[in-house]
């Protein structure tokens, strides 16, 4: 009997570039390779690769409460709109007062969800997985703010746009949760949006990035770079 597993939107995409697959410990197929780490890597520090973080967790969290609930049981969330806190994997992106986004690790997804569901609310909260519903790329390198202006209307200059910020904005016309984590001191941003936008956005990302020479990267080199 065949082994089932969870498939990310993207994987259409990915594998036309040949991706060498494994299936993680989660169930999800992920591409672990495509040129080599080494290749990649070197991809990821000269101009711009673009990877597929789908299998990460992707929480909403949201009401008057929000805050609270993800203070007593994750970390305190940032106070200003479009700010990310960081709490070792966890990220937790503000979008509105009473919105928050919590993005984990695949391995780390349960024990949030666990630590939300089992902690103290003040007043009414909806926690939502949207792990399934959402797609999640990432962009890596010096290239990157350039490839993303080619297709969304905001300033993505360092000044305007720094490492720990966040934007629900539009991307190749479609509504997209830009995160910007930098991978030490490369530029690094989270794409997050509707599952069925996934193979179209990374399709239009290629296309946009080809001038700068964007490749793929694995999962392999990927880990590495968040290192």
């Amino acid at each position: 009997m065949m082994t089932p597993y969870l498939t990310s939107p993207l994987a259409r995409a990915w594998m036309r570039f040949d991706a060498t697959v494994e299936q993680s410990a989660e169930g999800w197929r992920v591409p672990l390779s495509f040129a080599g780490k080494d290749a990649e890597l070197q991809a990821a520090r000269s101009g711009v690769v673009m990877g597929d973080e789908t299998p990460r967790g992707k929480i909403r969290v949201q009401g008057d409460g929000a805050a609270s609930m993800i203070h007593h049981a994750l970390g305190q969330p940032p106070e200003a709109v479009g700010m990310v806190a960081q709490f070792g994997a966890v990220e937790i992106v503000r979008l509105r007062p009473d919105l928050c986004h919590v993005g984990t690790t695949a391995q780390g997804r349960q024990a949030a969800l666990s630590a939300l569901t089992g902690g103290p609310s003040d007043g009414l909260v909806t926690i939502t997985d949207v792990t399934h519903g959402r797609f999640e790329l990432r962009l890596v390198g010096p290239s990157a703010p350039v490839l993303l202006s080619k297709v969304c209307g905001i300033d993505f200059h360092g000044s305007a746009f720094a490492s720990g910020q966040a934007r629900e904005t539009s991307v190749a016309k479609t509504r997209q949760l830009v995160i910007r984590v930098d991978a030490g001191d490369l530029p690094a941003y989270r794409l997050i949006g509707g599952r069925a936008l996934g193979e179209y956005v990374w399709d239009t990302l290629m296309q946009a990035g080809r001038d700068l020479g964007v490749e793929p990267i694995g999962s392999g080199a990927l880990l590495t770079l968040a290192g």
